[in-house]
């Protein structure tokens, strides 16, 4: 099954063996040598990562991310999670810390356990903002490296295999996720490994099979816990890699298709049942246990929505499905996320990029590691476009299924940029070679040495000057590649960063609280609304909290409370109608609360926070909250409190005219939100008024 290998012979490939090292050293050979290969390249995207995260490192990486809010802030909370469950002897997969009394099945949301669990002494020590911080910084590093070592099998040019690697490592997908918070997604360190015990597994057939398939369940076991959406795009896209390759073999060499058929399979049925052992209860858990979502994760998602433009391969306007990048930037000062300029698509290649891979597959036809890296990319790029709405691609065929419906089909890009990054390597690596050959057979210039034509490496002949320029020619067909995608992603080099802003009082009072106080927050947290989740990972969690973020926390996931978890989220949400304060309403909140057993509610002061954090502002939270609770708060440390709310007196209904009177017209002090209460718990008096 010779599809990836390049044997030197009559096909016209004239490379050697795929896993052979140049003999001449390019690579450096093994040993010590590829120690220090590994070093510096691990050093040089070490050092590219710091600077993409300067603005971190430059200043204090407890204080700063890209945004401690949205998803961003809710990777926190589960790094934040991980870490106190360890040191408390909690479940690491479900927590009621969050949607209290109910809970929180962690594997239905971006988790990132594996991530959380590595980082946890860091957590422990330095707070889960500096752990998002590092770990962060590292998934380029790991994932460049990852790259790197998989490159090192396919090519004999050490740079190439490095160009290689920071393309995946530092690629629009990457870079971009990253920039949003989504280390589940960001981190894709794990997919070239994969992909080299397939090659193992399929092509070399070197290494015993059983030990190459235990791996591979390891790391799919590993990757489901960093993401269960990339095991299944990974597994989609390992079937069609399969076909390709065995579809191939059987037409080209039926008996070697055969021999190799009893190594592969042992490997693969190995790599299965490991990952069934390890994933059994994980699966289950996710499917079947405590607080599962049925059904569509998100409810808000529509099958096959959110997939790729083809455009987002190659144009800088990044397109989220119906949603384009401008859409979300006009949110965030809202709702919070990311600040920096609009961001090209995750998918973006570059037009650089796809022209050389282009005239590289046509200059080296016969390589057939371009061909079937090429016809994976085509495929999987293909696979992850937009289906729906009149709209038709291949993911039509299997997005309605239970799984499948739930995949956000354009991260297949995923993989399709592993593959870009596998053809950009073995590009620069010939166009290297064959410059090199070119100038060894110039007649101008005649070798230096004895003819060697058998040697796999045409810089064994020829002036020692030809090294560097051969060297040249590769490096500007890296440029070129990569040169489009680069001025696309250097407006955000470094990462833009905001301060991680926490309301005083969940710092200096949320600490003391007695254990077991549930607390609803002022902006109520939900899928839209999710400023207030950071406050309790960044407090250690001392309180338990009413909702919470992610796919749990919208309208159709909140049971018998909908109604009052509606208002709650009209209330903290500036971009829909504010609710009506009608008798209707607030006993719905008020048995919301009841179920939810809250204790206290807190609503922040504005000063100090962003607007994101401040929803309609302290003012209409007091107001809201008197009518919700009947009683006027007490000022404590930087917020307003009501405790023992479970005694509450009934609710207030005030009408649109008199909360609208209540309500400052500009930001109020301690005094004037003071008055805003009393001003609403006296709306339904003949005395009730304009504030003031």
């Amino acid at each position: 099954m010779t599809v990836v290998e390049s044997p030197e012979g009559p096909d016209g490939a004239d490379m050697p063996h795929s896993g052979d090292p140049d003999p001449r050293g390019s690579r450096l050979g093994a040993g010590p040598g590829r120690v220090r290969d590994y070093l510096v390249a691990g050093g040089l995207y070490l050092v590219a990562s710091v600077v993409l995260w300067w603005h971190v490192w430059t200043a204090d990486p407890s204080s700063v991310m890209t945004c401690g809010c949205t998803d961003a802030g809710r990777v926190v909370w589960y790094v934040e999670w991980s870490a106190y469950a360890l040191a408390h002897g909690h479940n690491l997969l479900f927590s009621t810390w969050m949607f209290h009394p109910s809970g929180l099945n962690l594997l239905a949301d971006t988790s990132v356990p594996a991530i959380a669990l590595v980082m946890a002494p860091v957590t422990l020590l330095f707070g889960p903002v500096v752990s998002v911080n590092v770990a962060g910084t590292l998934i380029p590093v790991l994932t460049g490296l990852s790259m790197f070592w998989l490159l090192r099998r396919w090519v004999r040019w050490t740079p190439a295999a490095f160009v290689g690697g920071a393309c995946y490592g530092f690629s629009a997908f990457v870079v971009v996720q990253l920039s949003f918070g989504w280390l589940n997604l960001a981190c894709v360190a794990l997919l070239p490994l994969a992909a080299g015990c397939l090659d193992e597994l399929l092509i070399r057939q070197r290494v015993r099979p059983v030990r190459v398939g235990f791996a591979l369940g390891v790391l799919v076991a590993v990757e489901f816990f960093v993401s269960s959406e990339l095991v299944l795009i990974a597994f989609v896209s390992g079937v069609v890699a399969m076909v390709l390759l065995v579809g191939y073999a059987a037409i080209r060499d039926a008996d070697d298709l055969r021999r190799r058929l009893p190594h592969a399979v042992r490997g693969l049925g190995t790599a299965v049942v490991v990952a069934a052992a390890l994933l059994a209860y994980p699966i289950w858990f996710f499917l079947a246990g405590p607080a599962h979502l049925g059904g569509m994760v998100w409810s808000t998602n529509v099958p096959g929505d959110l997939g790729n433009a083809v455009s987002n391969f190659w144009s800088h306007l990044a397109m989220w499905g119906p949603v384009d990048g401008k859409v979300l930037a006009k949110e965030a000062p809202i709702l919070g996320g990311y600040r920096g300029p609009a961001a090209p698509s995750p998918s973006f290649l570059g037009t650089g990029m796809l022209v050389v891979l282009v005239a590289g597959t046509v200059a080296w036809r016969r390589d057939r590691r371009l061909w079937f890296f090429g016809a994976l990319g085509v495929v999987t790029a293909a696979l992850s476009l937009r289906v729906g709405g009149g709209r038709w691609g291949p993911w039509g065929l299997v997005y309605h299924l239970p799984l499948f419906r739930n995949v956000v089909q354009s991260r297949f890009s995923a993989v399709v940029g592993l593959c870009a990054a596998v053809m950009l390597a073995v590009v620069v690596d010939r166009s290297r070679s064959a410059t090199a050959a070119w100038l060894a057979s110039r007649p101008s210039d005649p070798p230096d040495r004895p003819d060697s034509s058998d040697s796999p490496d045409p810089l064994s002949r020829g002036k020692p000057g030809h090294s560097g320029l051969a060297s040249l020619a590769g490096l500007m067909v890296a440029v070129i590649a990569l040169g489009p995608a680069g001025a696309a992603l250097a407006p955000n080099i470094p990462l833009t960063m905001q301060a991680v802003s926490v309301p005083k009082w969940f710092l200096d009072t949320a600490p003391h609280l007695a254990s077991g106080q549930v607390l609803l927050t002022y902006p109520f947290p939900t899928a839209d609304s999710q400023a207030s989740i950071p406050w309790q990972a960044i407090d250690r969690m001392h309180y338990l909290m009413a909702g919470g973020g992610g796919p749990t926390g919208t309208i159709a996931r909140a049971g018998a409370e909908k109604a009052g978890f509606a208002v709650l989220r009209s209330a903290s949400v500036p971009l829909l109608p504010a609710p009506a304060l009608t008798g209707a309403n607030l006993a719905s909140v008020r048995d919301a609360m009841r179920s939810w057993g809250v204790t206290q509610v807190v609503v922040p002061d504005d000063a100090g926070l962003p607007r994101y954090q401040t929803a309609r502002g302290t003012a209409f939270g007091v107001a809201f909250f008197s009518a919700v609770l009947g009683s006027a708060p007490f000022h404590q440390g930087g917020a307003w409190r009501w405790v023992n709310v479970e005694r509450s007196p009934a609710p207030v209904a005030v009408t649109a005219p008199a909360l609208q009177a209540c309500l400052p017209d500009a930001a109020p002090d301690a005094s004037i939100v003071a008055g805003v209460s009393r001003c609403v718990l006296r709306a339904s008096s003949p005395r009730s008024g304009a504030f003031g």
